[in-house]
């Protein structure tokens, strides 16, 4: 079985300022926005790596060409309608978006903040597979110290969990890609491909913007802009030499198909 590795990015209004009593417009939440959109998209056409975007329908009515333009190459996802407030009917009203602007089919979903979603409501709005958890203790919020680290279903909806490594549950996401030693996020990587034969990173296209006067502090703001997009492309590169990149979607298809392991949710639960 040939190893797999996704590149996924939270498509999103600029909003994380006001988690820190930071004042921003909803213009500049959205310009920002589309301008890591825009930067990501340029990289890849460089690199030539799939990538996944989970968007959310605000952000894709306000850059439609953006859009139009991921879809081309790379699977669209929900984000939900928007990242701050959350109502049951944005699960179909922003999947429903994204397809119309996009053109493509939208069968993923991502909860904004990776806060917890109802499975059973997912599917019925049309979703197929979920990556909404994080089973880490390592973040702030949204952190579970409990169940599966691995793919599992629930009914007809499978559950792609954000990637954390074996034991000590060593998340692959953006803060850590920004902040740890390469060499050590690497091994990071390295470990949970060994583990379950997949890995997914997931980020966020405003980190690839220059955020010197975002008044975000500096663990978050840095780096940024062109020298994370330097340090991204490279970790594409190396992903490539260790396993096949692919999609989020093209990951799950793989999982229903019984190519990689996908224990049920009782199993998963036995063998944390």
């Amino acid at each position: 079985m040939t190893d797999r590795a996704v590149l996924t990015f939270d498509a999103e209004e600029f909003d994380i300022p006001l988690e820190f009593r930071r004042q921003i417009s909803d213009a500049d939440q959205l310009r920002i926005g589309a301008d890591g959109f825009a930067a990501v998209l340029d990289m890849l056409d460089r690199t030539g790596a799939p990538a996944t975007f989970f968007i959310t329908a605000r952000l894709a009515l306000h850059s439609p060409d953006l859009v139009r333009r991921a879809a081309s190459r790379h699977e669209i996802a929900s984000h939900s309608w928007s990242h701050t407030g959350f109502a049951p009917d944005h699960l179909r009203r922003s999947r429903e978006t994204l397809e119309s602007v996009s053109g493509a089919p939208v069968i993923g979903f991502r909860m904004p903040r990776m806060a917890t979603v109802d499975h059973a409501a997912l599917a019925e709005a049309g979703y197929t597979y979920n990556s909404s958890e994080n089973p880490t203790w390592l973040t702030r919020r949204a952190s579970r110290t409990e169940g599966p680290l691995g793919a599992y279903f629930s009914g007809p909806l499978l559950n792609i969990p954000a990637t954390v490594t074996p034991i000590l549950r060593l998340p692959l996401f953006w803060l850590a890609f920004k902040r740890m030693p390469t060499r050590l996020f690497r091994s990071w990587t390295t470990a949970s491909l060994r583990s379950r034969s997949y890995a997914s990173l997931y980020m966020h296209p405003w980190e690839f913007t220059d955020l010197a006067h975002s008044g975000l502090p500096w663990w978050i703001r840095r780096p940024d802009g062109a020298r994370l997009l330097d340090r991204l492309a490279a970790y594409a590169h190396w992903l490539r030499e260790r396993a096949t990149l692919v999609t989020m979607a093209s990951l799950a298809e793989s999982i229903r198909r019984g190519n990689l392991a996908a224990p049920d949710r009782e199993s998963a639960l036995r063998s944390r």
